[in-house]
């Protein structure tokens, strides 16, 4: 007999809500993602038969990981050894190296501005009251896809409406996995002959010489991805216009009219609040389409939410860096390419984009 499909999460704390988001994301346990996964979309109200036809299992298996959940908690959800020794690491003492390595060490009243293993190892047994070693710590911190790694300077959205624009937007990304609407991204790209520079293999002592060119020269791209899909449009122009935006903006529309008998969905595109998405021309044609496409700002400053940010650093890396094409048109014809590829694989831009799990 079929469980009902009225079976529900529980309300989570909002320290569970994180873990849950945090262990989805980094956890390389294939079950433990798919756990968490069924957590946060029943959190969102998509039912066991929904949510078992986007993670492919059985309506049982979804309803036991509810189940477990409500009635466990975290612990309900992390596959528990069986049978041997005791397990020393518990699921909650692996919640809260993760609690901690994800916090700032001066936040939590300590004289330090960094977490090391052995730092991090000292504080465990002084809250948790287990004792383990430094490389216990590090080797734990490996298997959930920790790395030390050099951290980058941001400055945080002064949007005095970020939340509510990251509300919405995150609705809208629920109304599409519902198939309700079309959900885009959109953004522009700088493309200079001056090359940029990552990471490289090299010599020890010789360190690699990008040649650059005598005089810089620009042209300036803009993509557009399908957030479920990953289906690509591109353009590419000399100018970092309206003209680019709207050019990028209008392939949507054939597609929209080719199937008008069947009633397309209304296209929502995702732009940040840079000026050329709002001049006069790009509004008169919006009124155009009123009923196909309609733009949402991102919060400022808030790159981080928008996934065509990924996919140009995965341009640059590819492309653009560390290597002087000789004409500007030479960098176009790479890049048109880079575009072409891309647009062939939409599984690889959903993996690089970081788009719809």
């Amino acid at each position: 007999m079929s469980r009902p499909s009225e079976v529900y999460v529980r309300p989570l704390t909002e320290e569970e809500q994180q873990w849950v988001q945090r262990m989805y994301h980094q956890t390389t346990e294939a079950m433990v993602k798919t756990h968490c996964h069924i957590i946060l979309l029943s959190v969102q109200h998509y039912s066991v038969p929904q949510i078992a036809g986007l993670v492919f299992y059985s309506e049982d298996m979804v309803a036991d990981t509810i189940h477990a959940f409500n009635q466990a908690g975290l612990q309900g959800i992390i596959p528990q050894p069986k049978g041997g020794r005791p397990a020393k690491l518990t699921s909650e003492w692996l919640k809260k190296l993760l609690e901690l390595v994800e916090s700032d060490p001066r936040d939590r009243g300590y004289d330090f501005s960094s977490w090391t293993a052995g730092l991090l190892a000292k504080v465990l047994v002084e809250q948790m009251g287990v004792e383990v070693s430094e490389s216990c710590v590090r080797r734990t911190l490996h298997q959930q896809d920790y790395t030390v790694q050099r951290p980058v300077l941001t400055v945080s959205s002064p949007d005095p409406e970020y939340e509510q624009k990251r509300s919405t937007i995150e609705d809208l990304q629920r109304r599409a996995l519902a198939g309700e609407i079309d959900l885009y991204y959109e953004d522009e790209v700088d493309l200079a002959l001056l090359p940029g520079v990552i990471r490289c293999w090299s010599k020890r002592g010789c360190q690699r010489k990008i040649q650059t060119p005598r005089q810089n020269k620009k042209r300036y791209g803009a993509g557009l991805i399908h957030w479920l899909s990953g289906k690509l449009y591109w353009a590419v122009s000399e100018h970092k216009d309206n003209a680019l935006f709207r050019s990028v903006l209008t392939q949507l529309i054939p597609q929209a009219q080719a199937s008008a008998a069947s009633s397309p969905r209304k296209k929502y595109v995702v732009v940040d609040n840079y000026r050329i998405h709002f001049t006069k021309a790009v509004q008169a044609w919006l009124t155009e389409h009123a009923d196909e496409v309609e733009l949402v700002r991102l919060p400022t400053y808030s790159p981080n939410l928008n996934p065509v940010e990924r996919f140009w650093k995965y341009l640059r890396r590819r492309v653009t860096h560390n290597h002087l094409f000789q004409t500007i048109e030479n960098l176009i014809e790479a890049v048109l390419a880079f575009f072409r590829d891309m647009a062939a694989s939409p599984d690889l831009i959903r993996q690089v984009a970081g788009l719809a799990a």
